[in-house]
């Protein structure tokens, strides 16, 4: 199979790079096939996501596409060192058995749980953490060291499909919560300025609940629950756990079942902190990025901080090159105008004064599926949302709804270069890229197919639309 996938991406590269049909522009072909070498390459994965990263990286200003500057510019970007920060702060969790401690502490009656209250706790978690840190992909790398610390505890250690149920129900709840609070995605924040700077209208946090959150957040979640337990959850065998209370004394580490130990202190103080900076964004108006930083910057204080300087280097730098990779992607489908084709293409296919209300704000989610599958969904989000509005309102739909419609389409993620937040949890190698699509692939669908409509019909029965 990732032989075969990877002639695929082979070919889909050279044709691309050929550029043979006089339909489509030059460097809208060569665009297309770097992004479905790119697509194929990560999904299939026959080498690193990272190897495969580096060469896109190489592809782009080779091609034409981007200059060396424009391809590598993302590396100043605020995500990679948001996602450096996250990095740091899962490592000092780790490295200081915090984790451990808090799953000994918080969750020691998992160890007596059911497979599936053990799942429903893990995804009331990642739903708590969702309203406390905007970053999605802050909230995977905070989480992963609790879900490791979790199957140590319940004894699941040595039980891949234990774990993979653990991480992904907190990597899932946390990212399918979060598309329901406008501070809880990427892609919801990117729709919101984007409807600000078309129209002037504010997105307030609480209207933004109101619109999203019972159906679009809450209900996925529990989606989720239901799709992890039915793929995974249900073949668990809990006779196969086995508590041990010395598997979490490692060599080095201090932990009992008393009170923090000053590394552990210090390190809960430091994330506390950076919590209450997260969800507080609103009032100091401090960006996300420097809050993060300022974190690493207390986590490594000489002879203070919780984690030595030199533990920095066990930190998965080559990673980088995928996300800096995927944000010059969204650059290279922009600039090629090969977006702009896309959208003009669906919007040449709907016919919307045919439709009723219902189907009106239906036709604006289904006009965008395709190109949640081309980029970052909050890259969708950027190029699309003006678009959409200006079309929204030419069939008197307001501003407000065409913008939530959007943001309801940029939640559709199957594949994990989809969602920044997905691709971070499969880096952490607990879950397998199979696993993942398989529950992710489900949520899309139920959610398009049913949670969608009813959300739609939620809005017409609240009066919003």
């Amino acid at each position: 199979m990732r032989t075969i996938g990877c002639v695929a991406a082979t070919l889909m590269l050279i044709v691309g790079l050929a550029a043979p049909f006089d339909d489509f522009g030059s460097l809208s072909q060569k665009a297309a096939g770097i992004a479905l070498f790119a697509v194929v390459m990560w999904t299939i994965q026959p080498v690193s996501v990272e190897f495969s990263s580096l060469i896109i990286l190489i592809l782009l200003p080779l091609s034409g596409q981007l200059t060396f500057q424009e391809t590598f510019a993302p590396f100043a970007g605020s995500t990679v060192w948001l996602v450096f920060a996250g990095m740091v702060l899962s490592r000092a969790v780790e490295t200081t058995a915090l984790g451990d401690h808090l799953a000994a502490r918080g969750f020691a009656s998992f160890s007596r749980l059911s497979p599936f209250r053990l799942l429903l706790g893990a995804h009331l978690l990642g739903l708590g953490l969702a309203f406390l840190v905007p970053s999605g992909v802050i909230r995977v790398l905070l989480l992963t060291p609790i879900g490791v610390a979790i199957a140590r505890q319940i004894g699941a250690q040595d039980d891949r499909l234990t774990k993979a149920a653990i991480h992904l129900s907190l990597v899932c709840s946390t990212y399918f919560s979060g598309s329901g609070i406008l501070t809880g995605s990427v892609p919801n924040l990117v729709v919101a300025g984007q409807l600000e700077l078309t129209t002037g209208l504010l997105t307030y946090w609480g209207e933004f609940l109101q619109w999203m959150f019972p159906v679009v957040g809450l209900s996925r979640t529990a989606l989720s629950l239901l799709v992890i337990w039915i793929f995974i959850g249900r073949k668990l065998d809990q006779r196969s756990w086995r508590p041990d209370v010395n598997v979490t004394r490692r060599e080095g580490d201090a932990l009992d079942e008393g009170a923090l130990k000053r590394p552990q202190r210090n390190t809960l103080i430091i994330l506390l902190v950076g919590v209450a900076l997260w969800a507080t964004d609103i009032l100091h108006s401090l960006p996300p990025v420097y809050v993060g930083l300022f974190l690493v910057a207390a986590c490594t204080f000489p002879g203070k901080g919780p984690l030595p300087m030199d533990r920095l280097r066990e930190i998965n730098f080559p990673f980088f090159f995928y996300l800096v990779a995927l944000f010059a992607l969204g650059t290279t489908l922009q600039k090629s105008g090969l977006n702009d084709l896309l959208i003009a293409r669906a919007v040449q296919e709907i016919d919307m004064a045919s439709y009723g209300w219902f189907g009106q704000h239906f036709a604006i989610i289904l006009a965008l599926l395709p190109l949640d599958f081309t980029m970052d969904t909050g890259a969708v989000g950027g190029v699309a949302t003006p678009t959409m509005i200006e079309l929204g309102m030419q069939y008197g739909l307001s501003p407000l709804a065409t913008a939530m419609c959007v943001a309801m389409a940029t939640s559709i993620v199957v594949f994990p270069y989809q969602a920044a937040p997905l691709m971070v949890g499969l880096n952490a190698r607990h879950f397998s890229i199979g696993q993942l699509i398989t529950c992710t692939a489900a949520i899309a669908a139920i959610s398009v197919a049913i949670l969608y409509p009813i959300n739609i019909l939620y809005w017409h029965w609240l009066g919003l639309i």
